[in-house]
């Protein structure tokens, strides 16, 4: 047993005032006969007994006041065991810890978040008057909570004020901060109490235990109380989509996309019939229903066309549970504009395979495809009103006159996209004359790597050796798919220049051969791209036409040159991250908005990139540019972290074991109440005596 102030048993001895009363007042009385006493004598001995027992009565309750009073101001404590002696008792400095996270908002009529509060509030009011308290609100990044003191009603401002995130929280950490918190009181006694549903995904069990300075500086345990705002429940049943990938189904159409998203059960019995959908605004486009098993996850596929181009922003959603917020995803999602492209055939031949445009013609209009292609000769071409177009291609063609050369830097400049191949009618002086405005590379000459009837021409012909898939223009390239390209052979190739002296620095080289010349330089110019080929489209220079990744790279130089292929990887983010943005071009951004219409905050980089963030909810985030409009390309969502949407909790037991039997004082339900202590039982004890001691005077 220990006593908080000891010096109070000192007043114990007043137990020995009864004592010496009775001894001093103890007298032999000395015999006088009487006879007439005789028979009061008689009566005496009927009722000396009960005068006796009174006697005793009195003495043990009077000694009895005597002893509680002075040992219940010496604030008595029992001790269980050996570790007890590390918790200094008496009153203690408080920290309330209250759980913030995603899975605090899991609700079946009123939240856990909304509990958690009451039970802070009620952790406040259950503090004694001599007790400092502070308050942590834990979330993914909490602030340091302020030192503890006696401001309650500060204290109850901060958990009226606290709202649930949508991250997840280390309760761990935030109770290492409470703890240290604790230490900036010279209290020995301390007291964490943790206001949680008890989640798996908040403890970091393999940490050490908090601790704090102890009266001599060493680390003890500070006294730990656990109020559960789940009310002790073993299940909080949840469902949630936690995965979704977005890709283009060109079996389905143009503008058709395949939605697969993950969905995982996390409750203890079976889903059946689940709704899910994909939605933009209040229409749903596709809908289907999926089963999934105890703690199993299943996939769903549905697939949507979009009627135009452009950049759509919806989320795919299940039917809501008790977690809503992880029962949709949003997403923002670059659907191909129609795009109006002119072919400009330099060497028209009778026989359609031999013609220099029929493998380019026959790539942009494959199925899918959202290009609708023209196609003329170079005479009929070249005459064209380029401004009715998205991008022109000139394939194999003689060097164009001084006005049609101007049309094409014109329309370059104006924002159209340009893509010249090479081949035995380009004249390298008079292109580099006329068209030196819009090439990425003046042109020097024709090489021969091998010829087609030479029998060793399989080892002698170039094959491409280096090509930039970080590039989104070459991006899809990698693994099995990079083998149609650096399997092509290239029988003649076009050398290019350093740089354009035109607009030094201007051009990027994106593929090369083996011997280290360009085989594919793109330029901006203007509002415009440029793509250089330095060999045909055809099958005079190379077998490129017949691989099988031609198909696809015409179509994504068709979608880069005219702007409508994204030029920057799928945004990821989730709640609690930050944004990387990088404006294209001379395009800038004035601020980020969140799903809500909160401004969210922007640094500049370095390198001219944007960090927005970190994001706090999930959802569709707008980017606006100078004019005030949002930017559709920077646009992107951002997602909730799936860890929080597993609901399962940790026992009573472990976290018991964790933090230390003898440190861990309450439960949740009536035992997280504070238990009465011994010396307001002594001080009722004190009481009862004095009232039955009255009592027995009176009679």
């Amino acid at each position: 047993m220990t006593f908080g102030n000891p010096w109070m048993l000192l007043g114990a001895l007043g137990a020995l005032i009864p004592l010496l009363v009775h001894l001093f007042d103890r007298r032999r009385p000395r015999p006088h006969p009487f006879g007439p006493l005789a028979f009061v004598l008689r009566s005496q001995k009927r009722t000396a007994s009960r005068l006796k027992l009174k006697r005793l009565l009195l003495y043990t309750l009077r000694t009895l006041i005597l002893l509680a009073i002075p040992i219940a101001l010496a604030r008595p404590e029992l001790k269980q065991d050996a570790a007890t002696a590390q918790v200094v008792k008496g009153p203690a400095a408080t920290a309330i810890v209250l759980d913030a996270s995603l899975s605090m908002r899991w609700s079946d009529g009123t939240s856990l978040f909304e509990r958690g509060r009451d039970e802070a509030r009620d952790a406040l009011k259950d503090l004694l008057p001599e007790e400092p308290a502070t308050v942590l609100v834990c979330t993914e990044s909490p602030a340091a909570p302020p030192p503890p003191g006696f401001d309650r009603g500060r204290l109850r401002g901060i958990v009226d004020e606290a709202r649930p995130t949508f991250g997840a929280a280390d309760l761990s950490r935030c109770m290492d901060m409470a703890a240290r918190a604790l230490e900036e009181n010279p209290m020995p006694a301390k007291r964490l109490v943790v206001v949680s549903d008890m989640a798996a995904a908040g403890f970091r069990l393999e940490a050490p235990p908090p601790t704090v300075k102890g009266p001599t500086g060493a680390p003890v345990k500070p006294e730990v109380v656990l109020r559960d705002a789940a009310e002790g429940r073993e299940v909080l049943a949840n469902h949630a989509i936690v995965d979704l990938k977005v890709e283009p189904a060109l079996q389905a159409g143009p503008r058709s996309f395949q939605f697969t998203f993950t969905v995982r059960n996390f409750g203890a019995e079976a889903v059946k019939d689940l709704e899910a959908a994909v939605r933009v605004g209040e229409s749903t486009l596709a809908k289907g229903f999926v089963d999934v098993p105890v703690g199993g996850t299943t996939q769903k596929a549905l697939t949507v066309r979009f009627p135009q181009g452009g950049t759509v922003v919806g989320q795919v959603t299940l039917a809501p549970d008790s977690l809503p917020e992880d029962d949709r995803r949003a997403f923002v999602l670059p659907v191909p504009r129609a795009l109006k492209a002119l072919v400009v055939n330099g060497s028209p031949h009778a026989t359609r395979y031999r013609d220099e445009a029929f493998f380019v013609d026959a790539a942009l209009t494959a199925p899918g495809s959202p290009v609708e292609v023209s196609t003329r000769d170079a005479e009929v071409g070249l005459r064209e009103d380029f401004s009715a177009y998205d991008l022109v291609l000139l394939l194999n063609v003689a060097a164009p006159s001084a006005d049609e050369a101007k049309k094409l830097a014109d329309f370059v400049e104006n924002g159209g996209g340009l893509f010249i191949s090479m081949g035995d009618r380009v004249n390298t002086e008079e292109y580099n004359a006329r068209l030196g405005a819009v090439l990425p590379r003046p042109l020097r000459l024709v090489r021969t790597s091998a010829e087609r009837e030479d029998p060793d021409a399989e080892t002698k012909t170039a094959r491409l050796a280096k090509v930039s898939v970080e590039h989104v223009l070459f991006s899809p390239f990698t693994g099995r798919a990079e083998e149609g390209l650096i399997g092509a052979r290239f029988y003649k190739y076009m050398l290019l220049e350093a740089d354009n002296p035109g607009s030094p620095g201007a051009s990027q080289v994106l593929a090369t051969y083996e011997d280290g010349a360009p085989a594919v330089a793109v330029m901006r110019k203007g509002k415009g791209r440029v793509a250089l080929l330095t060999s045909t489209v055809d099958r005079d220079w190379s077998d490129f036409a017949i691989r099988t990744s031609f198909l696809p790279l015409m179509q994504r130089f068709a979608a880069y040159l005219t702007g409508s292929l994204e030029e920057r990887e799928e945004i990821r983010v989730r709640v609690g991250e930050s944004a990387t943005l990088r404006p294209e071009g001379t395009q800038k951004v004035t601020a980020v908005r969140a799903p809500d219409g909160a401004e969210v905050q922007v640094k500049e980089q370095p390198d001219g990139s944007l960090v927005a963030g970190p994001v706090t909810e999930p959802g569709a985030y707008s980017v606006l540019g100078a004019d005030g409009k949002v930017v559709p390309a920077l646009s992107f969502a951002a997602t909730l972290d799936p860890a929080e949407s597993d609901l399962s909790r940790v026992p009573q037991e472990t976290l018991t074991a964790y933090f230390g039997e003898e440190t861990v004082k309450a439960s949740s339900g009536d035992a997280d109440k504070p238990a009465v202590p011994l010396w307001t039982w002594l001080i009722l004890a004190a009481c009862l005596a004095f009232f039955f001691e009255g009592t027995l005077l009176r009679k």
